[in-house]
């Protein structure tokens, strides 16, 4: 009797288990799904993100297939009010004349949803998008010190960091060039500024011929 009771209790809580699995996949199977119709919420990102408006928009950056939990966090510095004080570049800072108009229209739950949209697209490599070489560039020396962060060939396993493979060369060139000249009049004046407190101390050693190299090579990778 014991014994059947206990098969039944068994029973009971696998039934349970698989329906708590069911109702979470539910709760994030419309963020995630990639293909079918796009998210409301992410409709106002495609005239620039989207695969097929990358082509025209050089120095928007590709973000199909980036990591959710790194979009999420760019999304929410573009959100934030710049406020002057004494810290000066502890956090992330970012400043763009279109993303710090638009990202401030997402409300804190549609982050969630519009970075699990973007996570779950198949990523495309700059060379499908801009053209460029069909093979990969000679590696750097210098792209050794951005795999210890960004993943060996550039692909990380990191949340909270981008993977550069196949990310857009014009792209690249900017932000590297942002996190090298931003100063903190940038930010006062409202200019387009970018600052990270690793990238902006690994950015200030670099020349134009350097980071133009490393944005080459990178974008000559596949994304995958």
């Amino acid at each position: 009797m014991v014994a059947r009771f206990d098969l039944i209790r068994r029973a009971a809580g696998s039934m349970l288990a698989a329906a708590l699995a069911l109702a979470g996949f539910a709760a994030i199977g419309p963020a995630v799904h990639a293909a079918g119709e796009p998210l409301a919420q992410a409709v106002p990102c495609l005239p620039c993100h989207s695969r097929t408006n990358l082509a025209a928009r050089p120095k928007v950056p590709n973000i199909l297939g980036q990591d959710a939990k790194y979009l999420i966090h760019q999304i929410s510095a573009f959100q934030r009010q710049f406020v002057a004080g004494k810290t000066r570049f502890l956090r992330l800072e970012r400043r763009h004349p279109v993303m710090n108009r638009e990202a401030p229209k997402l409300e804190r739950d549609d982050i969630q949803v519009v970075a699990e949209y973007f996570a779950a697209q198949a990523c495309v490599s700059a060379r499908d998008i801009d053209g460029g070489p069909s093979e990969s560039l000679p590696q750097p020396k210098l792209a050794t010190r951005c795999f210890l962060c960004h993943g060996e060939g550039g692909r990380t396993h990191h949340a909270f960091v981008p993977s550069l493979a196949g990310q857009r060369m014009s792209y690249l060139r900017k932000q590297m060039q942002e996190f090298r000249d931003t100063k903190w009049e940038d930010f006062i004046d409202q200019g387009q500024a970018r600052v990270h407190r690793m990238m902006t101390r690994q950015g200030l050693p670099l020349d134009d011929a350097q980071i133009d190299e490393l944005a080459h090579y990178f974008a000559s990778l596949p994304c995958r």
